[in-house]
């Protein structure tokens, strides 16, 4: 493994090389975000003198439960470039969002604080599709999307929304040292991470920072007006024991994460499945919810999908709860007679698993296709759902579910948490991996999934675009099929109640 020394705007920098792939790790973006600038909006990062050491991972950001190498001082990116960038051709860019609940996670990856190598290294991707991954750090929980603002206004909202966009202004001012596009840029995120990517194409300073959007297991109608996240906030604090609020910084903020989980089931007994902390719509920096139909003007071309069995990994939470009971907990605030229209959309007498299946779809799937309908007016939509289960996952009856794609997606296909995911499967997780891969980078180049440029060879299966009246729909499994109508029957029935699931 090589070192090598670039010189950037902000100064020298000095990663690593490994086989094909140059690694930047653990590059600054911003100030810290501590003492007077904690709950403060983020601070561009300027030059340094000497040479920044960026061949280790930085922090990631505070979180519970806490573990080795998470700190307030967060705000870094990775930067992953492949070695064929020396050619002198500009490489599109594209930056990583990860997912958790806005509360949970890092841009390490899961396994990286155990010192292998971890679920979001993008090498395995920029190399095989020849572009440059920016993976980000932003502030979470607490820290990066608790709305202080509405108790105090010497509080700022949506800090955690925020430090994307100022990673994103890091890549407009820097990537072209490090060979990239400035004029090519893809926002990627899946789950929470997904989610902010929709949402930036929501928020006016940060239109001509990014190009496209790959958007994957969103959860959209989690976002929280001001008077809902005000209610949170104030509950926050008092579980916290802060009786102050001007004085937030002198508690302890190990102590103060941990409330965390006492909010968790304080939301949850009010709306399923949403998460504690959420980004919220103000009217000024997030200006519209991101599943309404104004993305008809702000939208941009987009890849938006979700995962076949999304919710089945949260079984556990509705087990001996009464149908009754688990309905009201899915949907709190609409009438019983819209709950029994959902009901009669699948099985009369549903097990665990088919709940799982109704909060999947009302969380991910309904939701994607709001999306997808108010995006497709005037631009391109490419929809997915993905289908291939890993071994393990089988084993225990989640199918498909939440975050199933990405060790295929990122090639990073090792034990995780100690689990062999693709035991006697290995062969053909591999082989479904590269294919989504190569959909995803030339996603990435060309905005079309089919192919890089416009002289290239399509993919064996033609992805087709996107409308409100062909819906079509790439399905990803052992084989891979581009049909029309994915789920039409279950999403019509839900659909035509479309009104309770977009937020205006």
């Amino acid at each position: 493994m090589d070192n090598f020394v670039l010189i950037t705007p902000q100064g020298k920098v000095k990663g690593r090389l490994k086989d094909s792939c140059m690694k930047y790790l653990g590059v600054p973006y911003a100030e810290a975000p501590v003492g007077n600038l904690q709950f403060k909006a983020p601070i561009e990062k300027l030059e340094w003198f000497g040479e920044l050491d960026a061949t280790k991972f930085a922090n990631d950001p505070i979180q519970h439960p806490m573990y080795f190498g998470c700190s307030e001082d967060c705000l870094y990116l990775n930067v992953y470039v492949p070695k064929c960038v020396s050619l002198g051709i500009k490489l599109p860019v594209v930056v990583w969002l990860f997912g958790g609940s806005y509360v949970h996670g890092g841009c390490r990856g899961t396994v990286a604080k155990h010192g292998k190598r971890g679920l979001y290294d993008a090498e395995t991707f920029a190399v095989e599709n020849s572009c440059i991954v920016v993976t980000i750090n932003y502030r979470l929980g607490l820290h990066g999307f608790l709305y202080l603002t509405g108790i105090s206004d010497k509080f700022e909202s949506n800090l955690g929304l925020k430090d994307c966009e100022m990673a994103l202004r890091w890549v407009r001012r820097n990537i072209d040292s490090y060979g990239g596009d400035v004029n090519n840029v893809t926002l990627w995120g899946e789950s929470a991470g997904a989610a902010l990517a929709v949402a930036m194409m929501c928020v006016p300073s940060a239109k001509d920072l990014f190009h496209k959007v790959i958007s994957q297991s969103a959860c959209l109608e989690s976002f929280y007006t001001p008077e809902e996240a005000t209610e949170i906030a104030k509950k926050y604090l008092e579980f916290a024991g802060v009786t102050n609020i001007d004085e937030i910084n002198k508690y302890d903020y190990k102590q103060l994460t941990k409330v965390v989980e006492s909010i968790d089931g304080y939301v949850r007994e009010r709306k399923f499945g949403i998460c504690s902390v959420n980004p919220v719509v103000d009217g000024e920096y997030l200006k519209e919810f991101p599943s309404t139909s104004s993305f008809a003007d702000l939208g941009k071309p987009i890849l938006i999908g979700s995962n076949a069995n999304e919710a089945r990994v949260f079984g556990k939470v509705m087990k001996g709860f009464k149908r009754d009971e688990v309905m009201k907990r899915i949907f709190p605030s609409f009438p019983e007679e819209y709950r029994q229209k959902v009901l009669d959309a699948y099985s009369k007498n549903p097990k665990t698993r088919d709940f799982c299946d109704i909060a999947g779809d009302i969380m991910y799937k309904v939701q994607k296709y709001n999306v997808a309908d108010a995006i497709s007016v005037n631009n391109s939509v490419y929809v997915y759902q993905f289908n291939y289960a890993p071994v393990i996952f089988r084993l225990f009856g989640w199918g498909a579910c939440h975050v199933a794609e990405l060790p295929l997606l990122f090639g990073n296909m090792k034990p995780w948490f100690g689990m062999p995911l693709y035991l006697g499967d290995q062969t053909t997780a591999a082989a479904v991996g590269k294919r989504m891969r190569k959909y995803w980078g030339n996603f990435i180049w060309s905005g079309n999934p089919n192919y890089a440029n416009d002289g290239d060879h399509p993919m064996d299966v033609v992805w087709s675009k996107y409308t409100s009246t062909d819906r079509n729909c790439m399905n990803f499994g052992k084989t891979d099929s581009c049909i029309k109508d994915q789920d039409v029957e279950t999403m019509q029935k839900l659909q035509g109640e479309r009104h309770f699931f977009v937020r205006k």
